[in-house]
Parts: structure tokens; sequence; C-alpha cells
């Protein structure tokens, strides 16, 4: 059966109860730390102004005397734990010791003075606040603690799926997935809006729309100090309505330290879980998917280069992954290196000036395209890193903290990220290149592609303090501005002809040119907010200003080699877009202290958001771009020699069929793409209200409950870039095509009718389309979340959470049948108003998966037991992704439709996942150094769920298992340090 309805299996149950609870409360800026602030009182109440506040971190020592009002405040400071120390003639001096800092939260303290003589002091041992009180949103904090004492996949994309609210689009087994970035979906927004920010620069890759917006690189997991995932309310430094990633790298001390690291893996340390439906069709557990072997070793080292002025820290980390894919029996190899730089610098009492080096190198073999389940081995990809000319390689910052006065806080930040990818066939540009959608086979070769996308980033933020009207106000204004520059090219191997075959008798033969474009965004942005504070109170307060806009740079492409008059190559001379986004973006919060001790805080909060510009080929700046994809003309084509490849004398000239990619056959040397865009078009926009309440059940231990619901409209090209309607035409100009039926495997009936788009009018519309916000569809979200959080204390920690997601999509009748183009329903455009909302992830080598899933749990937790050892787990578990079945059809001059044969895109689903993790590690104290041995096993169970199947109904392979869960496997690992 394709849909399961499990109960919640016993063993994973028991190990949940076993872990307690956990999960972190509402995170918020995309900052590179966070915030201390108090007031100092008598015993009385009555504030004490004229105090001296010397905090004392790992590096620098940092000193406030309070206002009239008696406030301190410690702004950007870095994750970890700080001693606060308060003195003030006539009273005893002040101590609190092991304040825990995290990013984006605020520690409010109150502290209270006595009198008492010079040599007196008080010191305050009670725990650190765990609940933020002036947070509205939602979002979670992973510490440092958890980062190197919950066995993980070790990559920073696989650790999202233990936020709640957040989906992505494979589930790593020890790593087996790291090689390869993941697609995020998070309550309900577009993939597309996901922000990735490393020390507080944004270095999102805007090209990346078929895996969402995603990373521009790989990154060494050691390397960070804590990361930050926000899901919904976010702070109004953060730019969209979708996952906002933060991570913090480590910096140097005043303690030289240093480690070095080897964890490793291989089939020798690995069971077989071979489903009975493979080992059937002759699938062994060599054969199966599983690691062959995984190598994992680096090392840091950090200090002083001055002692209280200057400090370094540096890492260096290599990553080479190995797997077997039985979808073509695969040898699929992935190599990550990752240089690391960080130096601080307290140049004056009142600067602090830092920069960062760091690159990700990533050399991957036999990547799948993901175009089909089972690659030919040569058309599959060789990718390593690209660069444009600058001899400057990687990510370089240089920033400047400088406090102007005691009230006024200056951060400054220049970026510069040069970096890409190419993907070259691992067959060569010699062959052809060959594919059947209907048995889901590559053959021959496969395109080539470069990617150099270098980007360039200033930020101002400034923060300021006042007291009036019977409250503190904390105002932050900033600016920033960021350009970056995607080039890509495409270049499809031999004769430049892509044998497509649907069925025994669909044959086409699509006729590329070069693609080779380079899209422009330019992206401002200017903001101001409040966090107006009384009493048991907080509002905040902020609007937001982002102006986005691009252009397409002028480039020159080659022609098709074996058809160069058909499809010549062009000298394009570059344009603007014909729009610019202007964007107001208000956020408003409200929290509530409940009871007087501050231990229950209720919050309320709007927020809106603007849709990020993408600088991809598809994407508003390049749509219209004619060197930005490689332009297509589409004939029919005759097998002669059977080889599923298309040899010149094969292919039907005198037969077109349709175009792509904004070649206009009337007019093949035109420099103007046959593609539109709307000069009206506008920015996606995501609204969203958080209210929950935080509570702290006992020190260092938090209970956190919160609903959202998100609302994200004005959307354009549907989530995946595949919606788009046909130039001069409407749903009027479609006539009805072949009704198509069949059983579905429950021993459903389906009928499904089709539409065909009216030839003449594609014919003189160029075959281009129109970029336009699609009216009437919109996605929106309601959301629960329970999350309790220990901090790690009394020798153990724990993080737990549980969310219900309802993602869905809404088609109004003008969304569904006047502006959308074709009408017929597919698996990317179902047309089932109140559907659920499920992007699809294509671009990862697994095939097509549909991201959505209405529950989700995570669970970890680490036990510090006698004599060094220590005892943790991690238990995960979601509901299985929609299975959409299609029936791939030709509609005209729309060639490949996959037509949605089920009633709604989750008729289906996969089984329930569920994996379980568990670590056990010694730790040995030498004399001058540390040795830690750890044991960590992957999928407890041996679960071999199913995750990818061929999901068109008329294939041969329909239903055929493309992948299954990874079987259990055990990872050593050893870290040396000092």
């Amino acid at each position: 059966m394709i849909r399961n309805h499990r109960c919640f299996p016993l063993h994973i149950l028991l190990l949940s109860l076993a872990l307690l609870l956990l999960v972190v409360p509402v995170a918020r800026a995309q900052l590179a730390g966070g915030t201390i602030r108090g007031t100092v009182t008598d015993t009385q109440g009555g504030v004490l102004p004229g105090a001296t506040v010397t905090l004392q971190g790992p590096d620098v020592t940092q000193i406030f005397t309070t206002e009239g009002t008696g406030q301190y405040r410690f702004l950007d400071l870095a994750p970890g734990t700080y001693k606060l120390t308060i003195e003030l003639q006539s009273f005893a001096t002040f101590v609190r010791d092991r304040v825990v800092v995290e990013v984006g939260k605020t520690v409010d303290l109150p502290d209270q003075m006595r009198v008492g003589g010079v040599a007196e002091t008080v010191n305050v041992t009670a725990a650190s606040p765990i609940i933020d009180t002036k947070a509205t949103g939602t979002a979670t904090n992973v510490t440092e603690d958890e980062l190197k004492n919950i066995p993980t996949s070790r990559d920073v994309f696989s650790l999202m799926r233990s936020v709640p609210g957040v989906l992505v689009d494979r589930v790593n087994v020890g790593g087996n997935e790291t090689g390869q970035q993941l697609m995020v979906v998070s309550k309900g927004t577009r993939p597309q809006d996901v922000a990735w920010t490393m020390d507080g620069v944004v270095i999102t890759d805007m090209n990346s729309i078929a895996v969402g917006q995603s990373s521009p690189t790989y990154f060494n997991f050691d390397n960070f100090q804590e990361i930050q995932v926000s899901t919904a309310g976010q702070d109004i430094l953060e730019p969209t309505g979708g996952v906002g990633l933060n991570m913090v790298v480590k910096r140097g001390i005043n303690q030289f330290h240093g480690a070095v690291r080897e964890y490793f893996e291989n089939s020798a340390m690995e069971s077989g879980n071979v489903p009975a439906e493979l080992r059937a069709a002759g699938v062994t557990p060599a054969t199966a998917d599983h690691t062959s072997q995984l190598d994992d070793y680096g090392g840091e080292f950090g200090g002083p280069i001055v002692k209280d002025k200057a400090w370094f820290y540096g890492s260096y980390s290599y990553q080479d992954v190995r797997l077997v894919r039985h979808a073509g029996n695969l040898n699929d190899r992935t190599r990550i290196k990752n240089p690391d730089l960080k130096l601080n610098w307290q140049a004056t009492r009142k600067d602090m000036v830092s920069f960062l080096f760091f690159n990700g190198d990533k050399v991957k073999d036999y990547r799948s395209p993901g175009n089909v389940l089972f690659d030919a081995p040569t058309a599959t990809y060789h990718q390593s890193n690209a660069y444009s000319g600058n001899p400057l390689h990687g990510l370089w910052k240089f920033a400047d903290d400088r406090i102007i006065t005691p009230n006024i806080f200056l951060s400054a930040k220049y970026a510069y990220y040069n970096t890409g990818f190419s993907l070259t066939p691992e067959g060569g540009m010699g062959l052809d290149a060959g594919r059947n959608t209907a048995t889901s086979q590559s053959f021959g070769s496969t395109v080539q592609s470069l990617n150099v996308r270098p980007q360039r980033t200033v930020n101002l933020d400034l923060g300021s303090f006042l007291n009036a009207l019977g409250a503190s106000h904390d105002f932050k204004y900033g600016y920033g501005w960021r350009r970056v520059d995607a080039t890509t090219g495409t270049l499809w191997p031999g004769d430049g002809v892509l044998a497509l075959q649907q069925s025994p008798t669909t044959l086409f033969a699509e006729v590329f040119r070069q693609g080779l474009g380079t899209n422009r965004g330019n992206y401002m942005d200017a903001y101001v907010s409040d966090t107006i504070a009384r009493n048991r109170t907080t509002i905040n307060l902020g609007l937001r200003y982002d102006r986005q806009s691009g252009s397409a740079l002028p480039s020159v492409t080659q022609a098709n080699p074996a058809f160069p008059a058909l499809v010549p190559g062009l000298s394009f001379a570059g344009y603007r877009t014909p729009f610019t986004w202007n964007n107001l973006s208000p956020r408003i919060g409200v929290a509530y202290a409940v009871d007087e001790s501050r231990k229950t805080v209720a919050r309320l909060s709007y927020s809106r958001f603007a849709g990020q510009l993408d600088t991809s080929p598809i994407g508003p700046i390049g749509f219209a771009n004619p060197t930005a994809t490689a332009g297509t003309a589409v004939y029919t084509w005759t097998d002669l020699n059977g080889d599923h490849l298309a040899q010149p004398n094969e292919v039907n000239t005198s037969q077109f069929v349709t175009s792509a990619g904004g070649f206009n056959p009337a007019n093949p040397t035109a420099v103007t793409s046959s593609n539109v865009i709307d000069p009206k078009l506008k920015a996606p926009r995501t609204q969203s209200v958080v209210a929950g309440m935080d509570r702290e059940l006992l020190p260092n231990l938090a209970l956190q409950v919160s609903y959202t619901y998100s609302r994200t409209s004005n959307l354009y090209g549907n989530v995946t870039g595949s919606v788009t309607p046909r130039v001069g035409m409407t749903t009027a100009n479609y006539t009805a095509g072949p009704t198509l039926t069949g059983t579905l495997p429950n021993g459903a009936a389906y009928s499904v009718p089709t539409f065909i788009p009216d030839p003449a009018l594609v014919t003189a519309g160029g075959g281009g389309f129109v970029l336009t916000n699609w009216n009437g569809y919109y996605t929106d979200y309601h959301g629960l979340e329970v999350n309790v959080v220990k901090r790690l204390s009394n020798r153990w920690m724990e993080r737990i959470s549980f969310s219900y997601n309802n993602a869905r999509e809404h088609y109004t009748p003008q969304a569904r049948y006047d502006t959308n183009g074709n009408p017929t329903p597919t698996i990317t455009e179902p047309l089932v108003d109140g559907g659920q909302f499920a992007p699809q992830s294509s671009g990862d080598g697994l095939g097509s998966i549909f991201i959505n899933a209405k529950w989700q749990f995570n669970a970890n937790g680490l036990y510090q037991g006698p004599f060094g050892i220590d005892l943790a787990a991690n238990v995960f578990g979601r509901q299985g992704y929609p299975n959409p079945m299609f029936q791939s059809q030709k509609l005209g001059q729309d060639t490949s439709l996959p037509v949605l044969v089920t009633p709604q895109i989750d008729t289906f689903r996969y089984p329930n996942v569920w994996d379980a993790d568990i670590r056990i590690a010694r730790a040995f104290q030498l004399r001058l150094a540390n040795l830690r041995l750890m044991a960590d096993l992957f999928n407890v169970a041996n679960a071999n769920t199913a995750l990818v199947r061929n999901n068109n109904i008329l294939s041969p392979t329909f239903n055929a298992l493309a992948q299954n869960l990874s079987p259990r496997i055990l990872r050593v690992g050893l870290v040396f340090g000092f």
C-alpha cells in the first residue's frame, strides 16, 4: 500500500520518553550576537545611577556606567557565558556569574545592590534567565553544547529538520546526504525566501531557484559557536518571511585553545536493509543505496595575538563522502574543503575591528542531474568550484563595531563573496544526450553548466537608547546595500540536441543554442524600530523599506553546432528590468510578563515581508534575457538506429513543435526574447501573526507554545517557476484535449480533462510566456508548535518539539480559469482550492520530492554520567510526504505536461518517517590536553522506509522504488584538544 497509517512505533515512544523534553525558545534578529541589559536598584527598589558595570567575557572586558534610570546595556555580544560585576560607593560589590548569551536574544537582569563595605561582595548564583521577555516571534537556537554533544549528520542543512515548522526534502542518515544541499520549506512561505546569514552578513545564493533560495556553499560544522533558525515574526533586520538561518563563527579568546578531530564510517560498519521489492529485483546490500565511506577530519586553533587586545581563530575541515546509489549503481563521491580565519582587534577603547575569511570548496563526482530516476553514469555531473576573475576567492568580511557614546552603538560591515560552481558531464562534451521520461532513464551525456555568483554587501546598523514618557526606548536604525551578479552558462554536448522520448511513439528533438548570460540584482534596505519597555510590557514597533531591481548584462552566445541556421547564436546588448520593487514592511509585537518574577510571558505579533528578487534565468530579472537560458527549438524525431540519441539526420526539421528559453522561431536572431516581463510585476508578500506563551518551569528549563498564521500572496510563476501564461493568450484560447483515464493503485478510476493551446496564437506570440503576478492564488499556513528547552546544567540537557503544520494553497475562480495559462491540472499546479501546499524539489538528484507534512517531531538529549561517560540521543519523525501520480502528456505545443491524475496532491503519501540516533562518548583528561572518543549509531531501528518512487503512472517502471531510508550505520569519532 502506498498510503501508510502506522501507529507511533513503540521503540520510538520509549526512547522519546527517556529523553524528556526540550526545544529552543524564541530567537530573533539576524545578528552575530545577543544583548545583556538590566536595571540596578537598591533593596527598596530605588534606581542607582552612576554604578560601574563590568562585563567580562572570554576575550574583551566591557564597562558601562548606569544612567539616571539605573539602566545598562551591552550589545552584539558573541554567544557564550559572561561574568557581570557592579560596583558603587557605599554598596557591596554585586557579582553575577554564568550569564548565558544566545544569538538574537536579550537577557534582562534585575540587579539589586545592598548597602555594604568596600570589601564586601554579594555573589548571585541563580541561573541566567532562559525566557526572553522582549521577543515576539518564533525561532530555534542551536547552541554549541548541542552542536558538540548530540549525534547528528554534522551538516547545517540537515540540522534544520529539528526546527518546528521547517521541512527539508531528504533524510540524512549519518552524513549520507551531506554532499548535497537540500530544499527547505517553512510555514507555507516560498522556498525562494530562505535567507542565509554568516557572522551578520547575508550570503544567500540569489540564483538557486531550483532548490529554493539556498546557501552558496558548504560549511565546517565545528566552525560555529551557535546557529539560529527563525521561522515567523522575525526581527526588523530579517528581509523575508521565510526561514532565516544565522550562523555565528567561533572567535579567539584570551587562552590558547585548539583541537584536531576525525569521524569515520564505512560499509563494514553498516547493516543491510534492502526492501523486499528490491531484493526481488536482484538488488543486494552491496548494490543498494548505502554509504561506502565517510571520512570527516579537521582542526582548529585560536587564542590571543595580544592579550585583551587582539585575537585569532582558524580552522580547516575536509569531508570525503562516498555513496552507492542503486539507481544506476553509481559511485557518488563528494569532497568538501573549508578553510576559515577570523581576527578580532580592540583597535581603540571604543572600536572592535574584525575580519573573516571563509571558503567552501566542493568537488563531487557522479552527481545526478535529478531529471530521471535512473541515470547513465556518463549522464551525471562532475562538480567543482567556479569563480569570477577577481583573485579573491571565498568570503572576505571587514567590520567595525564602535561605541560612539554609552548610548549610541554603530556596526559597519563590508563583505565581498566570490563564489560559484561548475557542472561538467562525466561523459564529456563529445557524446550526445538522450532522455526517456516514460522509463525515467537517461542516455549518453548531459548538459554542461557554469554558475558564477559574486556578491558585495555593505551594512550600517545603529542603536541608540533613551528614557521618555515613563518608558525606556531602544532604537535601531539601519541601511543595507547588496549587489549580486549571477552568470549562468548552459551548453549541451555533442550536436547540441537532446533526444526526448515520452512514449514509444512520442519522440522530440530539442535543438539548443548556448546559454551564457549574466543577471544582476540590486538590493537596498533601510529600517527603523523602537523597543518600548515599561514595567512588564514591551512593545516592538518597526518599519522596513526594501528596494529591489535588476538588469541583464550584455553577452554573446554560440549557435547550435548541428543546425546553426535554425538556432543561431546571439549578441545581446542587455536591459534593465521594467519594474522596481519598493516595499514598506511594518512589524509590531507585544510581550507581557504575566507575573512579577517575569517567568511567564505572553506574546503577540504581526509582521509583513517582501519576497526576495532572485537572479535565476527563469526569475524576474532574467526571464526576458535571451542569453540567460539555452534557447530551444523542438522538432519531432525518428530514432532510426535505436540508440536513444538524436543524430542530425534523425531530426525532422520540417516538423516544428514548439520553442522554449525565449527562442522565437519566426525571428531566430532576435536579441529580444519572446518572453515578456510584466512591468507591473509586484514582489511576493508574506504576512504572519504569531501568538504564544513562554513559561520558565524551573531554572534552565522553559516551555513555549506558539500559534502561527501566515499568508503569502502576489506570487508569480507559482513557487517553482512553472506557472506562466503564454503571450497573448488566456484560458479561453485553449481547446479540449484528450481526457486521460485509468485506475489508481487504490482501485479508484480517474478521468482528467486536458487542454491544448491555440497553435496560431502560440506562433503569433513567438512561443513566449508572460511573467506576471498570479492574481487570486495564494498560500497560507496554520500551525501549532510546542517546545521545551533544558539548558545544559546539573549534567544534562534536552530539546524536544512537536508541530502541527497545515500549509495550503488557494485558487479563486479567476486564478483557476482566467490568468494561469493551461488549465490542465499538473503535479506543480494541482488547481485544487484548499489543497495542501507541497513545493517540488527536483534538483537534488533524488527525483521529484513534494515537501509537505502535517506533523513533525524531534527530541534530543544529553546526560553526562560518571567517569567521563556521556550518553546522548536524537529522535526525529514526520508524516510521509505526498506521492502525487501523473501522466506525461503532449498537449499541442505544451509538449510534456506532467498531468495530475490523483484528486489531490496528497491523495497518496509515503509512509511516515522515523529516525533514531544514539551516542556514547568517553572523555579522558590528560595533563595538558583532553581526549574524547565517540561512537554514534544512526537509524537504530534499521528502518528502510520508502522515500521516492517513480510516480509516472504509465511508465513501465511505475511505482519502482528509487530511494529508501539509508541503513543503520556506526560512526566513530575522536577529538583531541587543549
